[in-house]
């Protein structure tokens, strides 16, 4: 028995397209966007280190005072030996050292002396006292002319000698004159005789005697004058 279709039915012929289009149009979609991770809260920053005061310098003494102070030599204790006590009228020539001092008396009548302090000497010394009747003033003078040379072995150049401790000691005869200074004549390296004027360390009325004080023994001549002391 055959079953019999309607017309509309045989008109129709059966479309699967439609669903088949659904299935692609599900496949090939976009999937939904994700939602990022969100980044984790930001740790709290660290309070900053409470900061530290730094130590206050000390001063430090500079290059020309720490110099200055090596180069400053210690007192030297005094030996407590009797000074060496050398006289003539004429001339001292003779070998001193640092200790003991020693004192050199230079005349007959009218005595100049000349004291070598305890330590002035570096070492042993040549020295020469002399009065030198040849030798010519700066003027005003008052006296005699004196000569004075030290010689440190092994040279045999005489030269001006500092103290290494107290002043060198120069007592000259001045007469009667209370404003008696001391001129101290140089040679130069051309041989000229260069003078300088140097004021008392005081008046010996009781003995009419002027006192110098001298760091520096010279290597030259010196003698009482009327003339004012250098500026």
């Amino acid at each position: 028995m055959k079953t019999s279709m309607s017309p509309r039915a045989r008109a129709l012929p059966w479309q699967p397209l439609p669903i088949f289009a659904l299935i692609l149009a599900a496949c090939g979609s976009e999937p939904a966007a994700s939602t990022a991770p969100q980044p984790s809260a930001t740790p709290a920053a660290e309070p900053a280190p409470t900061p530290v005061a730094e130590p206050t310098p000390t001063a430090q003494p500079t290059a020309g005072a720490t110099a200055a102070a090596a180069a400053k030599p210690a007192p030297a204790q005094s030996s407590g030996r009797p000074s060496v006590l050398k006289s003539d009228p004429h001339e001292i020539t003779d070998t001193f050292g640092s200790t003991p001092g020693s004192k050199l008396e230079l005349g007959d009548k009218e005595i100049a002396t000349l004291r070598l302090p305890e330590g002035g000497l570096h070492t042993a010394t040549v020295l020469t006292f002399k009065i030198d009747a040849k030798a010519k003033s700066i003027g005003g003078q008052v006296g005699k002319v004196y000569r004075i040379s030290a010689v440190v072995p092994p040279s045999s150049t005489p030269e001006p000698i500092e103290s290494g401790g107290p002043p060198f000691v120069l007592e000259l005869p001045a007469g009667a004159k209370k404003y008696a200074n001391l001129a101290v004549g140089v040679e130069d390296e051309k041989g000229r005789v260069k003078w300088t004027v140097v004021a008392p360390k005081r008046i010996d009325d009781a003995r009419n005697v002027a006192v110098f004080e001298l760091t520096t023994l010279p290597n030259g001549w010196v003698h009482v004058t009327t003339k004012p002391a250098s500026k």
